[in-house]
């Protein structure tokens, strides 16, 4: 298995890339990843109570997924590749555990929590289809292995099938916590009608 990761790190991990190809990759591996929390906050902002469920769902699930990933990297730690002298790496980075990837954790967890809500499914595959590049970028630049982000994807379906049996009991009693602090906080937003009540 080590064999094979390794293999496939090095056939995708750059090795004589252009200035552009560095900085698509660093704005992948690095940015995109703010596309997430950017929808789940502008979901929320415009969504009815079960819109706001899927939203808490999929927040609910990124949490559990940060929190299994800590402990897997703590249990078993494995060195990025750069920490072992594989490849090349061109971002900068800490040199802390690899396994399992923390972006395609929370990624994932994003998208399996609001796939289980079906009005949001297209927008989980939207997002599924994002964390792609993510994943692609962060080996590319030389700091994450691919079993990493398989790793990353197990972690976050894991973690929403954990959240699964909130779905009717924390979720919606947790919205009804949250909402008179979001009405009192988006209070000028939603009276000119640019956020939901």
């Amino acid at each position: 298995m080590e064999t094979l990761n390794d293999t496939l790190f090095l056939w995708i991990n750059a090795s004589h890339p252009s200035a552009a190809a560095l900085l698509l990759g660093g704005i992948l591996a690095k940015g995109l990843i703010y596309l997430f929390p950017l929808y789940l906050a502008l979901s929320w902002l415009r969504a009815d109570a079960a819109g706001r469920d899927a939203v808490l769902q999929a927040v609910v699930s990124a949490s559990i997924a940060m929190l299994l990933s800590w402990a897997i990297s703590k249990a078993w730690f494995h060195p990025r590749p750069f920490v072992i002298g594989l490849g090349h790496q061109y971002l900068d980075h800490k040199p802390n555990a690899s396994f399992p990837s923390n972006h395609l954790s929370f990624a994932w967890a994003v998208c399996a929590g609001l796939a289980l809500h079906p009005a949001r499914r297209k927008a989980a595959l939207i997002l599924a289809l994002a964390a792609l590049p993510i994943a692609w970028a962060r080996i590319y630049m030389g700091i994450h292995f691919p079993l990493d982000m398989a790793g990353g994807l197990v972690t976050g379906v894991a973690a929403a099938a954990i959240g699964l049996p909130l779905r009717h009991t924390l979720i919606p009693a947790l919205r009804r916590r949250i909402e008179p602090a979001y009405r009192f906080v988006f209070a000028w937003p939603i009276r000119r009608g640019w956020a939901r009540a």
